[in-house]
This record gives structure tokens, C-alpha cells and sequence, in this order.
């Protein structure tokens, strides 16, 4: 069975996926920022006599990523797979969001995965061997406008995994990427509210009916585990994993058209937006 480390375990598909691997028998650790309020995790742990050990991490803090990886290493001897999957949400128009609010979003969702991948990359070049999965999102490969930052962020995500996988290759090391679309997780209450006086409304209305529409048929933070649990334990994981019918759906209409069809196709607005839509994607997500 595998050593797996998971970062941003204390809810949500973190929480959900080393519950998971748990269960399936390999030794996990699951990295928390404060493990003294990660009460939710540690029932579970006991009411299934699981072997998973929860980990001080913070992947904004240099020293706590360390320690946790030393922690694993002193414990286990080895990380056989690392789960990236801590992050943060954050949606407003390019205009009217902070430039601190920007270096929040990728502190946390781009310099927090790189973090982690300088602890952990020499761990497995030494060990020839490993996998690392980074929880990506759709919204790293289709942005919608008021979800600039944290889209950037996402694809900034894609990028460092496809070299990553290039670079790892030569030591027996498979990464991967997870790109879930719209999940059921806490998450959702986090997010800050757009300025009441946005000058951007009929967009953040937009993105909030994309969401809407999504959230009738969400994917469950079970099958965001299930599809990490492929691309660790098979013998040939893929590098993309989209998970939920969003992603599947508007990845394919994405790919169906061109970049200049999709930027036109977003710049319509009202009924013709919906109807060009509806004839990109083949469902009516604005109804």
C-alpha cells in the first residue's frame, strides 16, 4: 500500500479523498492548517479505525511545509503520492479586484501546489518513483468573465503539471490533474461578494447563472476522490481528469469551436448569448 500525503484535508474533496484512500488500506496523511479544529476529520478517523495520521500544514508557510514532510519521511520513510488539492476560491472583474486579493488567490492556488512540489519532488527523484496529483479545476482550462484571478491561477496550474510530468518522467514519477467542475463542498460559503456598485453586473450574473445551473447536478467530493484514487493506483493513470457533468460538457463545446468563435461567442449578450450557447455546448445553461 502507498504513503499518500493530502493537502487541504479538513473538508471538502481534501477531506473526502484521504477518508477515501484511507479505506482502501494505504497510509495516509492528511495535512491541516490547525489539526486542533479539524474535528469533523478526526470522528471519522476513529468511527473507522483508519490509518491516517493528521499533519500540521500550511502550504502559505515555507517551515510548516517542511515539517510536514519531515514529519512523513521520519514516520513512513517515504511519500509514494502527494495530493495538492488546498486551495482558495475568489471571483470579481479584473477592474475591481485588489491587487492583494490577486496575490492571495495565487499564493494559495499556485505558489502553495509549488511549495509542496519542492519538498516533495527530491523525495521521489531519490526514490525513482512516485505520483503526484494536482487538483486543478475547468475553470483552468474555460474562464468565464468575473473569474479571472482564480481561473489564471488554474491555468497557471496546468502549465507547471505538463512540465512537471516531462521533467519527473525520467525518475519513474507520473503526474497528474484533476479538473472538477462544479463540487458540493464548503467551499461554496467562502467566496467574498462582489462590490454592491460593480460596474460588472451583467457578467457576475452570467457566471452566477452558469453556477446555478451547475448546482442541480453537482459532482459529489466522492467522485473527485474516486478519480484520484485512479491516477495513483493505475498502472496507466491519464494526465487530465475532468469529473462532473459540467466539465465533460463544457470542455467538449469548448473544444468544438475556435478561440475566435468562443471569445465572440462570450462577447453577445442576452438572448443571442444564449441561444449561441446553447448551440456550442448542446445544453441550455442559461434558461
Amino acid at each position: 500500500m502507498a504513503v499518500i500525503l493530502v493537502t487541504g484535508s479538513s473538508t471538502g474533496i481534501g477531506q473526502e479523498t484521504a477518508l477515501h484512500m484511507a479505506r482502501k488500506g494505504h497510509r495516509v496523511f492528511a495535512g491541516v492548517r490547525s489539526p486542533d479544529t479539524a474535528d469533523e476529520l478526526t470522528d471519522k478517523i476513529a468511527a473507522g479505525k483508519l490509518p491516517l495520521d493528521i499533519v500540521q500544514l500550511d502550504i502559505t508557510d515555507g517551515d510548516s511545509v517542511n515539517r510536514a514532510v519531515a514529519t512523513v519521511m521520519k514516520s513512513a520513510g517515504r511519500i509514494d503520492a502527494l495530493v495538492n488539492n488546498a486551495g482558495i476560491g475568489g471571483g470579481r472583474a479584473v477592474e475591481e479586484t485588489p491587487l492583494e486579493e490577486a496575490r492571495e488567490v495565487f499564493e494559495t492556488n499556485y505558489f502553495g501546489s509549488v511549495r509542496m512540489l519542492l519538498a516533495i519532488t527530491p523525495v521521489m527523484r531519490e526514490q525513482r518513483s512516485g505520483r503526484i496529483v494536482n487538483v486543478g479545476s475547468l475553470a483552468g482550462r474555460m474562464v468565464f468573465g468575473c473569474h479571472g484571478h482564480y481561473s489564471a491561477a488554474k491555468w497557471a496550474l496546468e502549465g507547471l503539471s505538463e512540465a512537471l510530468a516531462f521533467e519527473m518522467a525520467e525518475f519513474n514519477v507520473r503526474v497528474s490533474i484533476i479538473e472538477p467542475g462544479t463540487v458540493t463542498t464548503p467551499a461554496w460559503v467562502k467566496g467574498k461578494p462582489p462590490p454592491p456598485d460593480s460596474h460588472y453586473k451583467n457578467s457576475m450574473e452570467r457566471l452566477g447563472r452558469w453556477a446555478a445551473h451547475t448546482l442541480k447536478n453537482p459532482a459529489a467530493p466522492a467522485a473527485v476522490a474516486t478519480a484520484i484514487a485512479h491516477a495513483i493506483e493505475s498502472d496507466t493513470p491519464h494526465f487530465r481528469y475532468p469529473v462532473g457533468q459540467d466539465a465533460i460538457e463544457n470542455l467538449a463545446g469548448r473544444a468544438s469551436v475556435s478561440d475566435d468563435e468562443w471569445i465572440e461567442a462570450n462577447r453577445l449578450q442576452g438572448d443571442a448569448f444564449r441561444r449561441r450557447w446553447h448551440e456550442i455546448v448542446g445544453v441550455d445553461y442559461f434558461g
